[in-house]
């Protein structure tokens, strides 16, 4: 019976490979606030709170947290968007290479109904 399973399972592993692998990846919040953001040359506590802009120069979001893997890279951002003074805002992931910073912004190649589409964070 083992066997069967195995030999039923090995096939859909390798087609769902990179999707799965993706989904399952375990990220954390970074709780030293004076850590290093090496991709901004920042800390995580400058980022904290700070505002996330379109291309257009829009305010659209801001940083609520800063994410490290497994194997404690900083890999991700966690924006807050949409909503009205707190209400009905939403949490969403954010990869580093989404983001860019320029001067003293972070922007993104995105509108805020673009932001709101990406995978959500709950923690």
């Amino acid at each position: 019976m083992k066997r069967t399973l195995l030999a039923a399972a090995l096939p859909l592993a390798l087609f769902a490979g990179p999707a799965f692998a993706q989904q399952s990846a375990v990220l954390v919040e970074v709780e030293d606030d004076a850590r290093m953001v090496e991709a901004y040359g920042v800390s995580v506590g400058q980022l904290d709170d700070m505002d996330i802009y379109s291309a257009a120069g829009e305010e659209i979001g801001e940083v609520d947290e800063v994410l490290m893997d497994g194997d404690g890279n900083i890999v991700a951002l966690v924006a807050e968007v949409g909503g009205f003074l707190g209400i009905g805002d939403k949490e969403v992931v954010l990869q580093l290479d989404q983001v860019q910073m320029r001067g003293d912004r972070l922007t993104v190649d995105m509108t805020e109904e673009q932001l709101e589409q990406l995978p959500e964070w709950k923690d």
